[in-house]
């Protein structure tokens, strides 16, 4: 009698890995003062992935700690396949760095890793210490359940993904790309990762989100020039007055910008209700608000939605002056840019240009393009059974995501990147609200139900 392998899948077990990672305070940047609610975030990285590799050590699987700098650490193991001629690997991604905390604003600590009314609390529950717990859940049961294997599957939780993946998924990429590689030195078939494969309910419908796409990344400098002098005497060439100009010209240029619906998104509209939108979005843009506004009650979904939809360039720091009564002599702004599949990043920039004109100049810090992977390959079939067995009344739905993710790490390889963290969630829970936000937290619920679907859907596809 075959034993079943999803009997090895320990719930309670993930639950206690993901609050004891939620323990290690991996701040992204690390030893930034503040920025752990009082704790000491050097190293934290590395603290992460060292639990990691202890786990899968437990269980028998040797992992490989990687540090391209002292202190971010990643760690990385690989269940070999076990039949004579195996297909290109599975990856497993997650990434193990979280952002910083403003410890007042929450309700528990941050770091407490508190398991509350069903609810598992702390930095990282949704962005993504939940999925590192899971992939590892994942890989203990099939090394216990002794899961014939026709292709490796590689575990990475790696560091550094909140600030481009230099010292995490793009320098391993970079440095020790047969990580992400089979003996015979052909790149893993897929991977999975996060964001992707919760659900949201529209209207009375429940739908699973199946991350195939993402929008590209252009981190964005805005430095302007001045006279510096004795704020008392003032004169028209300060710095502070054309950066402020400047960021005032890019918002109100956003405000303008014009949609560009793709062919997945138009899909994806048209499936969850929304056709309309699509329709309305290029020729009358107030129009297709209005209708997302009557038709999609949480207005985090409906920004997500409208972003889907454009190029977005938001100004978010400001760096000015270091004295009351004296006038800078130079100031910075930075830039989150989002790009649509088929947007020409220079281009943009160049448009940027014109817009600031001689107040700033405009320059590209970290690029990254967007990145599609085909909605119909065989690891999406499998998402949509799994998710269909698990809940009948849910609608998988293939997605673009407004965010960056290590995915455009792993395409540098080839490798296609699917986001599927599934987890089922009640309609009024917030969960967009909770990327890189307050009270960050996940329901037991959600992971009860999403661990063995993530389970279904790795055995699926690597299963000899």
């Amino acid at each position: 009698m075959t034993r079943d392998p999803s009997t090895s899948l320990d719930l309670e077990e993930c639950i206690e890995h993901l609050r004891a990672l939620i323990r290690i305070p991996s701040v992204n940047p690390p030893g930034v003062p503040d920025a752990a609610a009082g704790r000491d975030s050097t190293g934290g990285e590395l603290r992460a992935a060292q639990y990691c590799a202890d786990v899968l050590a437990g269980s028998g699987i040797p992992a490989e700690i990687i540090e391209i700098e002292p202190g971010r650490g990643s760690c990385v193991a690989r269940l070999s396949a076990t039949v004579p001629d195996p297909d290109p690997p599975l990856v497993l991604l997650s990434h193990l760095d979280v952002v910083p905390v403003d410890a007042e604003s929450w309700s528990r600590d941050p770091f407490g890793g508190d398991l509350v009314d069903g609810e598992v609390w702390g930095r990282g529950a949704v962005d993504m210490k939940d999925m590192v717990a899971m992939e590892l859940a994942v890989m203990l049961a099939l090394s216990r359940g002794r899961v014939p294997l026709r292709r490796d599957v590689i575990f990475a939780a790696v560091a550094d993904e909140e600030a481009g993946g230099e010292f995490g998924a793009r320098g391993l990429v970079e440095q020790r790309p047969a990580l992400f590689r089979d003996a015979r030195g052909r790149p893993a078939a897929a991977a999975l990762n996060e964001v992707g494969g919760y659900s949201m309910t529209i209207g009375s419908r429940r739908f699973y989100t199946i991350q195939v796409a993402e929008k590209g990344i252009v981190w964005t400098r805005l430095s302007a020039s001045g006279a510096p002098g004795h704020a008392s005497m003032p004169h028209t060439d300060n710095a502070a007055v054309k950066l402020a100009r400047a960021v005032a010209a890019i918002a109100a240029d956003q405000a303008r910008r014009s949609a560009v619906v793709t062919p997945l998104v138009a899909e994806m509209l048209g499936a969850i209700g929304l056709a309309e939108v699509a329709e309305l979005a290029v020729s009358d843009p107030a129009g297709a608000r209005l209708v997302l506004e009557e038709r999609v009650s949480d207005p985090v979904t409906r920004r997500s939605l409208d972003a889907m939809l454009r190029d977005t360039v938001t100004p978010t720091i400001l760096r000015s002056g270091k004295k009351v009564n004296v006038m800078p002599g130079g100031g910075e702004a930075e830039l989150d840019v989002r790009t649509l599949p088929g947007t020409d990043q220079a281009a943009l920039l160049d448009h940027l240009r014109s817009v600031v004109g001689d107040d700033a100049a405009v320059e590209p810090v970290v690029a990254l393009p967007a990145v599609v992977w085909p909605s119909d390959a065989e690891i999406v079939g499998h998402m949509r059974e799994a998710l269909r067995d698990a809940d009948p009344d849910g609608i998988p739905l293939p997605m673009m995501i407004t965010p960056g993710t290590d995915a455009k790490a792993l395409a540098q390889l080839g490798i296609p990147c699917y986001g599927f963290a599934p987890l089922r969630l009640e309609p009024d829970f917030p969960f967009l609200e909770l990327f890189h936000g307050h009270d960050e937290r996940v329901p037991v619920s959600a992971l009860e139900f999403g661990l063995p679907v993530l389970f279904e859907v790795v055995r699926r596809f690597v299963a000899g």
